[in-house]
């Protein structure tokens, strides 16, 4: 679960974390956390790859309810959470879709009722997303955004709108979890998300700009789990 958290009080920033950390162990999920001091900071560098994001209301310049407004123009989808001393603020937070607030200072307790909530709202997303461990810590993908899975050796590649992931593992194993969001085998090399395919030209598919062939052996059940997919027997 990618979250961040933005607060300007360094010590509230600290504490958020930490009580983060400790959530993520005890029910052992996989997890990136990105602290930010301003919001500003955040939304400059904001990409729609965050599952949940932690905002302070009352900060200097713009307070969270501004940003959060101005984060809802760049993610509609993402969950959100307040954490404020000023409980009042905290009603407007159900204009920007939020799930719900926490008041400082922030007792392990309280917060850790407010995950179960966030994560039972995690569990129900329309768009599902998939851990992935690279070499540079743990990424939540997107099914959605994910074009196509690549075997090299003993490792995958998965190509995203977001730009390409690298990890240890087999096509074989990862398959059965992706089959259900029409995804389809093209070769022994790649797995094909059918909604990101552009073009089909004799043995040869486009997918994200990238173009390979599919395999004899795949071709027929390829070609029948492509004819599905167009033909309104997707979700």
């Amino acid at each position: 679960m990618k979250t961040a958290i933005v607060d300007d009080d360094e010590k509230d920033l600290a504490r958020l974390a930490s009580h983060l950390t400790q959530f993520f162990r005890e029910t052992g999920t996989p997890h990136t956390i990105t602290p930010f001091a301003s919001p500003a900071a955040f939304l400059a560098e904001y990409r729609s790859d965050y599952d949940f994001v932690i905002l302070d209301i009352d900060m200097p310049e713009l307070n969270g309810i501004e940003a959060a407004k101005l984060l809802r123009e760049k993610d509609e989808n993402v969950l959100l959470m307040f954490v404020t001393n000023k409980p009042q603020y905290a009603l407007d937070g159900y204009s920007v879709d939020a799930i719900d607030y926490v008041l400082k200072p922030v007792s392990y307790p309280d917060f850790r009722l407010k995950m179960q909530k966030v994560m039972r709202f995690f569990s129900q997303n329309v768009n599902p997303r998939i851990s992935v461990a690279t070499a540079d810590g743990i990424v939540c993908l997107c099914i959605s955004e994910i074009y196509y899975i690549e075997s090299q050796l003993h490792y995958l590649i998965y190509h995203t709108t977001q730009g390409n992931y690298r990890t240890r593992g087999k096509l074989n194993e990862i398959e059965p979890r992706l089959i259900p969001y029409h995804f389809a085998r093209a070769s022994v090399s790649y797995l094909v998300n059918l909604k990101h395919l552009e073009a089909m030209n004799g043995d040869a598919i486009t997918v994200g700009g990238d173009t390979f062939s599919v395999s004899r052996s795949k071709k027929s059940a390829f070609l029948s789990a492509f004819t599905k997919y167009i033909g309104g027997f997707h979700s």
